[in-house]
């Protein structure tokens, strides 16, 4: 009897060690979500202000847009973030406003951390609105629909590749009574095509 009872203890070791084992290898395992998909960059590494596209670049392709004369209003260089913010002359009255930034990311830090951080930082105003675009980078990517305070629209496009963060916006005029949704979906792959442009020329010189 005693014999028994110690063979089937035994047999319960073995099968929870098993199964601890399992576990750990799944929480650790480079495909699990817990894992970054793509290879991360040197997060040591300084930014460079030429990551960042120029108004000479934004004039070269923002035709379809509808904006042109683009100028760089202003530079802020960093170690951990780098923006331009330009200015742009459309129908609107109101001069359009065109933003590039590139951030570096904390490892481990996802895509829903890094918008809930800009949204407390007034970097994303309230309300805006994740827009089903068709936006195809290889990273994780969610792009924003708002309300600019000189009255316009602001379409944010925010991209995380490994350590890095890719941020491109422009605002656009509106009709009366249009919402920011609405002009989104008027011109869905104009804006698309716009602001993957700036993010495209950042991952070229930033590799």
């Amino acid at each position: 009897m005693k014999s028994k009872l110690l063979i089937f203890l035994l047999l319960f070791l073995l099968i929870a060690l098993s199964l601890a084992c399992q576990t750990v290898t799944k929480a650790f395992s480079p495909n699990s979500g817990n894992a970054p998909s793509v290879p991360a960059q040197n997060i040591d590494a300084p930014l460079a202000m030429d990551w960042l596209v120029t108004a000479d670049e934004l004039n070269s392709f923002s035709t379809d847009v509808g904006i042109v004369g683009w100028s760089v209003i202003k530079d802020t260089p960093g170690e951990n973030r780098i923006c331009r913010s330009f200015q742009g002359a459309s129908w609107s009255a109101v001069p359009n406003e065109g933003l590039n930034c590139i951030f570096k990311v904390a490892e481990g830090a996802s895509l829903q951390s890094m918008v809930d951080s800009m949204f407390n930082d007034g970097q994303l105003f309230a309300g805006a609105e994740v827009v089903n675009s068709n936006v195809n980078l290889e990273g994780d990517s969610v792009l924003y629909a708002g309300q600019y305070p000189n009255g316009h629209a602001v379409f944010d496009l925010i991209f995380v590749r490994g350590n890095l963060m890719y941020w491109s916006s422009v605002t656009l005029g509106t009709r009366v009574g249009a919402t920011p949704q609405a002009t989104y979906q008027s011109a869905s792959q104009i804006i698309d095509a716009f602001l993957v442009k700036i993010v495209t020329v950042n991952l070229d010189r930033s590799k």
